[in-house]
C-alpha cells in the first residue's frame, strides 16, 4: 500500500490516534461519518497486517484487534465491563522459569483483566 487510499490513511491514523488496539467494528464505528465501509475496513486491516504495518492482537473468544507494528513488545489490559483493550507498558521479563521441564519458550502474550478508568468512573 505504498500509494495508500484516503480511506486507508484514515484507518491507520484512527488506530494511531486512539492509542490502543482496535477491532474492525471499533474502526468502522469511529469512521462511520467518513464514508468508510465495513469491507474497506477489513480489506485495509488485512493488507496492513500482510505488509507488516499492523499487528494483530488476538485474545481468546474475542474479535482480532489491530495496532501499529512498530510498537515495542508490550502486553494488554481488557476491561471486563466495556471490552475495550488497552496497551500495558512493560513486561515481567523472562518467563522460561515457569515452563515444565524440557519445554522451550518462543514467545508470550499477557492479558490483564479488570475495569478501565472510564467504567470505574461511570459506576461511581
Amino acid at each position: 500500500m505504498s500509494t495508500r487510499s484516503k480511506h486507508a490513511n484514515r484507518i491507520f491514523d484512527t488506530i494511531r490516534e486512539e492509542g490502543r488496539p482496535l477491532s474492525a467494528d471499533e474502526v468502522r464505528d469511529l469512521l462511520r461519518d467518513t464514508g468508510v465501509g465495513q469491507a474497506t475496513v477489513y480489506r485495509v486491516l488485512n493488507a496492513g497486517v500482510d505488509e507488516g504495518l499492523l499487528r494483530k492482537v488476538d485474545l481468546p473468544n474475542e474479535p482480532s484487534r489491530y495496532e501499529p507494528s512498530e510498537l515495542p513488545h508490550h502486553h494488554h489490559f481488557q476491561c471486563d465491563r466495556c471490552g475495550k483493550v488497552y496497551d500495558v507498558d512493560g513486561c515481567p521479563g523472562d518467563l522460561s522459569g515457569m515452563l515444565p521441564e524440557g519445554f522451550v519458550l518462543s514467545s508470550h502474550d499477557i492479558t490483564l483483566r479488570g475495569e478501565c478508568v472510564s467504567c470505574r468512573t461511570a459506576s461511581g
